[in-house]
């Protein structure tokens, strides 16, 4: 399996860049870390985290997915014309897409959510226009676009991408290890 692509941008939502990608290594499916504006970030809440490469050296080709966590980062996402071109190159390839909490506003400006069903930060809900529908639930899979509400939904965000990467036999199991319920 190709790796995951996770983007750090600094002011990301801490929670929905780490539980997300712990789930899906205790799952063993490979994940990388790249760096928006250099390879160290400071996440909303002061928490730096060390990227392992810089988003400028990604070739799509190598991964089998995207993923944006939320958190004030999303606009800096949203407003970066490289992390838009990423986003259609996973999407036109038909790989994974994810996004969570006020992230999905990055794919809205990408154009891949066009007659989607997707969720998101309640507070960016009314920026999602193209989207088909948008719904208040912790997680939604439409197609290759996995999205997440927010911080609370960060594990069910996890694991709907799980899912999606053809875990979905072993995630029963993992959500009993980690005790979720």
């Amino acid at each position: 399996m190709k790796p995951i692509l996770f983007i750090v941008a600094p002011g990301f939502e801490e929670i929905e860049l780490t539980a997300p990608i712990d789930i899906l290594r205790r799952l063993e499916i490979p994940v990388v870390t790249a760096g928006l504006q250099g390879r160290t970030a400071e996440g909303a809440h002061g928490v730096p985290v060390t990227a392992e490469m810089l988003m400028v050296d990604v070739d799509p080709e190598q991964y089998g997915g995207i993923v944006l966590p939320g958190g004030p980062a999303s606009w800096t996402l949203r407003d970066t014309p490289g992390v838009l071109a990423l986003v259609r190159a996973f999407h036109e390839a038909g790989k994974l897409v994810g996004a969570i909490c006020a992230a999905p506003i990055a794919l809205e400006a990408a154009g891949v959510l066009e007659g989607r069903r997707v969720t998101c930060y309640p507070a960016v809900k009314g920026d999602l226009k193209s989207a088909a529908e948008v719904l208040d639930t912790p997680a939604a899979t439409d197609g290759n676009i996995v999205t997440g509400r927010g911080p609370g939904a960060a594990l069910e965000f996890g694991f709907a991408l799980a899912d999606y990467l053809g875990c979905a036999e072993k995630t029963p199991s993992l959500r009993s290890d980690m005790c979720v319920c």
